[in-house]
């Protein structure tokens, strides 16, 4: 981050000494050289900083350049003035060239260190009251994509898992549409230097296999972007459905996302959770109290809908269809150095995020029994055993309506993982899946209802307390609000169970006063 702020500096002081020294060498000579008028010409103009960087300086030094190119020393009144001509011109192309080495070196981020120069200009900024600049906003002058072209079409697919690379093949070829295979990285193969390189401690003794491969696997794809300069990409995961007119549809996007007065980072083609395009339904709320990280709503507005065709999902899920542009590679890629829980809960939980959705959606995954996830495995008799609860309590309503159609793939979705002590990687960790997680805290609460007992109830407040506060902790939205309300509530409950002194008792002395 320092660095990008310097090498901002850097922009603004070379630019002011470039533009100095181009006035200064216009005014000793009448006519422009012929160097500055053949390196504008021959300079690519598809270089975004280069486009930005030399062509002003390098246009005002060549205003008045004939079609000859020459320097028409007959117009220099002195040998002196042609010198301190071309000593201007050869200032400018340096200064253009500095601001054009700084543009480059923000673009890259904090990688490289700064050298000894950036920290004086940094002292000299508050002097001449100059506010610090965001390199991204220069690079954001390209436009994100050509008009009328499809962003490229990245999908993400295991190389164990070539059937399914050929049944999204079929998917798209059937509306001739081209994609390219993202090699999935496999979490189970990964070895111990590895994993402490690409996930965090929590993910390493926290997190399944598949949580944590699905992470490296996208944020491999960020790191693409942002090392390569990528505008946009299209990322699909192998198990996608597209809908009718896909690219159609991405075209009709393109032209609102241009229109968002404040810009996007990502927008879901696809997903699940929240997502609903107007106003969240009250008990779909209770999704969020797992992994925190809601969205308010646009500000102004009542509802969530941003055009006619895109809106801001409350607390989304799921990375089988998005498209990223380049600053949302960025972000990501800042915001998340190694692999932390699912790559979906993580990534669109981050609030700084512009995240956004198509209203209607453009694809959908597979949920049928036979197209398994390569993040939630199998069912079991955990399954058939407990499932009434889920029924019971109206959660798979609640599955339905965040667009899930067989809620018993949610049943087995890893919520996290347990360590098992003297084990390496991948046996070490077993997963906790969310369906008996959350059928022991439904249990909890049902038989505080059934036996009337509030200390049941306080000991489901305190499990939701304890469970949620570390899902939020490693999904990264930890909130100490949140947990100090569910902790209060099991207290309140625990000591009513325990000293039978309800609302009604510790209250009764207050209202006596009153009356």
């Amino acid at each position: 981050m320092m660095a990008r702020r310097q090498s901002s500096l850097a922009v603004v002081f070379s630019w002011i000494l470039a533009v100095f020294s181009a006035c200064l060498a216009s005014l000793l000579c009448c006519r422009g050289s012929t160097t500055a008028h053949a390196f504008l010409a021959a300079w690519p103009a598809d270089r975004t900083w280069g486009s930005t960087a030399f062509h002003g300086p390098l246009r005002a030094l060549s205003f008045g350049a004939g079609e000859t190119g020459t320097f028409a020393g007959d117009h220099l009144r002195s040998p002196l003035q042609a010198l301190l001509g071309f000593s201007s011109s050869a200032v400018a192309l340096a200064s253009a060239a500095v601001a054009a080495a700084a543009v480059g070196r923000g673009s890259a981020g904090a990688q490289g260190r700064p050298s000894r120069w950036y920290g004086c200009l940094s002292q000299l900024r508050p002097r001449l009251g100059l506010r610090r600049a965001s390199p991204a906003a220069v690079i954001e002058t390209a436009p994100v994509w050509e008009k009328g072209v499809l962003p490229p079409i990245w999908v993400v697919n295991l190389d164990q898992s070539p059937d399914r690379w050929a049944q999204s093949c079929e998917e798209f070829a059937t509306q001739s549409i081209k994609v390219v295979r993202w090699p999935a990285t496999y979490g189970k193969f990964l070895s111990e230097d590895e994993l402490k390189e690409k996930a965090t401690w929590a993910a390493r003794y926290f997190c399944t296999p598949g949580m944590v491969g699905c992470f490296c696997s996208h944020r491999g794809i960020w790191q693409e972007m942002a090392a390569k300069n990528i505008p946009c990409v299209i990322v699909l995961e192998d198990d996608v459905i597209p809908y009718e007119n896909f690219s159609e549809n991405v075209a009709t996007l393109q032209t609102e996302l241009e229109a968002l007065e404040d810009g996007w980072d990502v927008c879901l083609l696809g997903a699940i959770g929240c997502i609903n395009p107007d106003k969240e339904k009250f008990y779909m709320r209770f999704y969020e109290l797992g992994p925190g990280g809601g969205r308010p709503c646009p500000k102004g507005s009542s509802t969530r809908t941003l055009s006619d065709h895109l809106f801001v999902p409350h607390r989304p899920a799921g990375t089988h269809a998005y498209m990223i542009s380049l600053k949302g590679a960025r972000k990501l890629v800042e915001r998340f150095p190694k692999a932390r829980y699912h790559v979906d809960l993580a990534a669109w939980g981050v609030s700084h995020l512009k995240l956004v959705a198509s209203n209607p959606f453009l694809a959908t995954q597979r949920f049928d029994e036979g197209a398994e996830s390569t993040v939630a495995k199998g069912g079991s008799a955990t399954e058939r055993f407990m499932s009434w609860a889920w029924k019971a309590s109206g959660l798979t309503t609640i599955a339905r309506s965040g667009g899930l159609t067989n809620p018993s793939w949610a049943w087995r979705t890893p919520i996290f993982a347990l360590p098992v002590p003297w084990q390496k990687w991948p046996a070490r960790v077993k997963q906790v899946s969310l369906g008996p997680f959350t059928s022991v805290l439904i249990m909890l609460f049902t038989a505080g209802l059934a036996l009337r007992s509030p200390t049941w109830i306080g000991g489901g407040f305190a499990y939701l307390a304890v469970m949620s506060s570390f899902i939020r902790f490693l999904c990264g939205t930890f909130s100490v609000r949140v947990f100090v309300v569910e902790a209060m509530l099991s207290a309140f409950f625990v000591f009513w169970g325990c000293t039978g002194r309800g609302p009604a008792q510790l209250l009764q002395p207050l209202i006596s006063k009153i009356l």
